[in-house]
């Protein structure tokens, strides 16, 4: 019984992930012209591409976006050191089953004279611009009537990628207070301050057999009879982090632009359930809280005792931009975007006093924190897109990007599905009076992924000697709908001349 307390290991290792951050960006006007949108940024989606666009909207604006997004993974785990020309180890395919996932954008901003320029106040509240939401399929641990001893649904088979992934939701938010102000004709300057809350929910599989000595390598070995099942429920703590962004107009055919988030420290703390295997329990092993309660999903009545928190860092992120306007009614945007994801090198939980106890009478060891060691890598990203005006009441745009994947081969799995990719988007404008409406959609190609030299372990009580978990073939595509309405009332947002008029 001794050799269960390695079981500790189980509790905290597995679940220390996250999801495919970023998916294209905020703003319905951005993305229809492929996210290039810095040196524009006269909506009040500006609060979060270039907080100095907001000085360019006198009077009161308001606007409604939502981005409807579907991400789509799939993945055939191989065992080690197969030939991706010859896959021949294969066990089954797994693909997400992702809902279209909502990513709203509400804001409202007024401009208002000070020294004879216009000084412009923004709140709005936005997430993210990724899916939050993957859903694998989940092992069944149900016997055949029949016999027993076999599964109706060998879960190596049919949830093969259960040690890396079953399910998570994970929602952030950022309310958002905007300044800005028209300093010059010329140069304007903008800074958005920013609250960070969310939720992180997940659950996956651990595997315990190797303490008792079985630690087989090869994914047909693997028995789901020490398999324990692991989840997380971490309420977000409120954090803070801002924008700084700066516009330069030196003629009136062109704008530049950029802005400046620094990397955001995120925090969740909340509770953590563990199942073990029923080898163990039929043994007298359980996981318990600070206060001696149990963290079965079982005990729901003292489940409340066993927490943990999970630390991760979003990452920095510079954005520089250009806008053309070359003809009237035509205007071309360019963006280069740098996003310091090597803020991830790993993601650390931490539980809080959730100790393992090997059996009657035995004293519990407490679970030590565990980090789960990612090494992503920073991403650029190019992005060109244009608007242009048909006629009175209809604008038509189109644009796309280009950007570099963020996690390496080696740490690629179905939790971190970000390869290299280009995101192609379009769509058009409809001008109401003071009321715009957009409608548009975004496509990104399927990419094929083959990892051979991952260092994925399957979580477990000994990670040192787990083979990887994570070698495969992967897919990823995605598509979505963006949908926009905004408003304007007040003195219309043009552009100041940037020279006064000469005097009669």
């Amino acid at each position: 019984m001794n050799r269960l307390v390695k079981l500790c290991a189980l509790c905290a290792a597995g679940v220390a992930q996250a999801s495919g951050f970023y998916l294209g960006d905020n703003g319905a006007k951005t993305m229809v012209q492929g996210g290039a949108f810095t040196a524009q940024a006269d909506d009040a989606t500006a609060m979060q591409h270039n907080p100095a666009g907001l000085a360019q909207q006198p009077g009161f604006s308001f606007l409604a976006d939502l981005q409807v997004i579907r991400h789509d993974v799939s993945y055939l785990r191989q065992d080690p050191g197969f030939d991706p020309n010859n896959p021949t180890t294969l066990i089954n395919k797994v693909n997400n089953r992702p809902d279209p996932f909502l990513l709203p954008f509400v804001a409202a901003t007024y401009g208002f004279p000070i020294a004879g320029r216009t000084f412009t106040v923004g709140v709005g509240l936005f997430a993210p611009p990724s899916q939050g939401k993957y859903d694998y399929p989940a092992p069944n641990y149900e016997r055949d009537p029949a016999d027993p001893n076999k599964y109706l649904e060998r879960p190596n088979k049919y949830a093969p990628q259960r040690y890396a992934l079953i399910s998570n939701n994970i929602i952030i938010a950022y309310p958002t207070l905007s300044l800005a102000y028209d300093i010059h004709p010329k140069f304007q300057i903008g800074i958005s301050a920013q609250l960070t809350v969310g939720q992180f929910v997940q659950k996956q599989t651990m595997y315990g057999g190797d303490a008792l000595g079985s630690n087989p390598d090869r994914q047909l070995q693997e028995n789901p009879d020490y398999d324990a099942t692991v989840a997380i429920d971490l309420p977000g703590q409120v954090g803070f982090t801002g924008i700084l962004g700066v516009m330069y107009r030196p003629t009136e055919w062109l704008s530049i632009g950029g802005s400046v988030r620094p990397p955001i420290p995120f925090k969740s703390r909340g509770k953590i359930t563990v199942d073990l295997p029923a080898f163990f329990t039929a043994n007298g092993a359980s996981v318990v809280g600070a206060k001696g309660g149990s963290c079965s999903t079982a005990d729901q009545a003292t489940v409340t005792n066993c927490e943990a928190e999970l630390v991760m860092t979003l990452p920095l992120e510079v954005k520089l931009g250009a806008r053309l306007l070359p003809i009237e009614g035509l205007g071309i945007n360019l963006d280069v975007t740098y996003q310091g994801w090597n803020s991830i090198d790993q993601l650390l939980l931490t539980p809080d006093n959730v100790s393992l106890a090997s059996g009657p009478g035995a004293e519990p060891v407490k679970i030590a924190p565990f980090g789960v060691k990612k090494n992503w890598m920073p991403t650029w990203s190019v992005r060109l897109g244009a608007s242009y005006r048909v006629f009175k009441y209809l604008s038509v745009h189109a644009g796309g990007m280009f950007e570099t994947g963020a996690a390496p081969s080696s740490t690629y799995s179905v939790d971190w599905t970000h390869p290299t990719r280009v995101i192609v988007t379009g769509g058009v404008t409809g001008h109401l009076g003071p009321i715009e409406v957009i409608a548009g959609a975004l496509f990104t190609p399927t990419v094929t992924t083959v990892v051979t030299d991952s260092i994925v372990g399957r979580g477990q009580t000994q990670p040192e000697i787990a083979p990887p978990v994570a070698n495969g073939i992967y897919t990823s595509g995605a598509w979505g709908l963006i949908f926009g309405v905004r408003g304007h009332f007040g003195e219309a947002p043009v552009r100041k001349p940037l020279v006064a008029a000469a005097t009669p």
